[in-house]
């Protein structure tokens, strides 16, 4: 009389404990959900954004990436060069290998950066390589932002993810350029 309730019960709690199996292994190796904190991406990414990172992409110039920083805080920055890319920066103009490249989601900093009186956002940098293994990032908000600038370059173990999407708030959600 009661065998098929139990039976009904205990299939039902492999259901609900294989469903939660699959979201942590999910979790703590596909995708994760991360809160933003600081202004360091802003526009591109504002405070208290709620955005989801891949654990498993491959990471490639301009991407945004999440990152163990030396204090052991998970920071979130644009990657600016990759293992064995020749950086520069000269007059505010960023130089990948030799050739221009444009900062489009530098804009509104820019004119932002000009309202307060500074003439650039990043200093000059003399032509350097990225090692294998590492990578140089920084924040959109260049003015008001700890990156490879002041950390050096990111090792590559220290990469949690790139930033895939934001899901929070509603009104800011979508994937993410």
């Amino acid at each position: 009389m009661y065998e098929e309730p139990a039976k009904t019960l205990v299939a039902w709690m492999k259901v609900v404990f294989l469903t939660v199996l699959i979201a942590l292994a999910a979790r703590q190796f596909l995708f994760e959900p991360v809160a933003v904190h600081g202004k360091s991406m802003m526009p591109t990414i504002e405070e208290n954004d709620k955005i989801v990172i891949s654990k498993i992409s491959r990471i490639d110039n301009f991407d945004l990436i999440v990152f163990v920083a030396p204090d052991h805080k998970n920071l979130i920055k644009r990657v600016i060069g990759i293992p064995g890319d020749r950086i520069e920066m000269k007059e505010d103009h960023l130089y990948i290998n030799g050739q221009l490249k444009e900062e489009p989601y530098l804009k509104q900093n820019r004119i932002e950066a000009v309202q307060k009186g500074y003439s650039r956002l990043t200093e000059d940098m003399v032509e350097f390589t990225i090692p294998s293994g590492c990578y140089y990032v920084m924040g959109d908000n260049r003015l008001n932002s700890i990156d490879s600038r002041m950390l050096g370059f990111i090792q590559e173990e220290d990469i949690v993810g790139e930033v895939k999407f934001r899901i929070g708030p509603a009104e800011h959600a979508g994937m993410i350029e």
